[in-house]
């Protein structure tokens, strides 16, 4: 009997034990892709070659194999630009973008521009795959937000809502087929480094509860 007599479930089992889970970083190659959830032409570093062998052995496990490999596979988005921008598109040219199933997008700015929900040009189709979306911004002016007056407290509220409106316009669209519910966390505990992260996960759970590690993280909306 060869491996690929073994009934499917089997294999999907031998496949998921073999990739594990990984972690991969994206970065844009140029300033035009910057606001893109998935730039096209991002360059990978990281753990997605960690079972290549395995997917050159036959079309056939090819086929079977590769959509498990990028599932359990996170894919980070670093972007770090002078006027960061959130992202109002997101590009399917990128041969990973339809196997993603978790996303993290990282901005790294100087000063982040106004947000406005209208410009956004996501569609429920492009998130659908996606389990987890998870959004980390950062300005420079925000940093060290507790400490000294150097922090531009004013900038980092005013960003911190666009942020939120940001998030919470993926998070309809990530559950706009009513499947699965979906929660918005907030995560605290860079706070006082001037950083938003905001993390909308599907949970099979429906009631509106509190989670914490420590104080730093808690349910926003599900």
């Amino acid at each position: 009997m060869s491996f690929l007599d073994l009934p499917i479930e089997i294999r999907l089992n031998i496949y998921t034990l073999a990739f594990g889970h990984g972690k991969v970083v994206l970065h844009p190659q140029n300033q035009d892709e910057s606001s893109s959830l998935v730039p096209a032409t991002a360059t990978l570093q990281g753990a997605v070659q960690r079972s290549s062998q395995l997917l050159r052995t036959c079309r056939t496990i090819l086929f079977e194999a590769r959509p498990l490999l990028y599932s359990h596979t996170t894919f980070h988005v670093v972007v770090q630009t002078f006027a960061g921008r959130l992202p109002a598109t997101i590009i399917g040219g990128h041969p990973c973008a339809p196997l993603m199933r978790h996303l993290i997008w990282q901005l790294d700015c100087d000063m982040l521009r106004r947000f406005n929900p209208e410009d956004v040009r996501i569609g429920p189709f492009d998130v659908a795959q996606l389990a987890s979306f998870e959004l980390r911004v950062r300005a420079q002016a925000w940093r060290n937000l507790f400490l000294g007056d150097g922090c531009d407290r004013e900038a980092f509220l005013l960003g911190r809502e666009q942020i939120f409106s940001y998030t919470q316009v993926l998070q309809q669209l990530m559950g706009a087929d009513g499947t699965w519910p979906l929660s918005l966390v907030e995560d605290r505990a860079q706070f006082e480094r001037g950083r938003v992260i905001l993390k909308v996960q599907r949970s099979p759970r429906s009631k509106r509860e509190v989670r914490s590690s420590g104080a730093s993280t808690h349910e926003i909306y599900s």
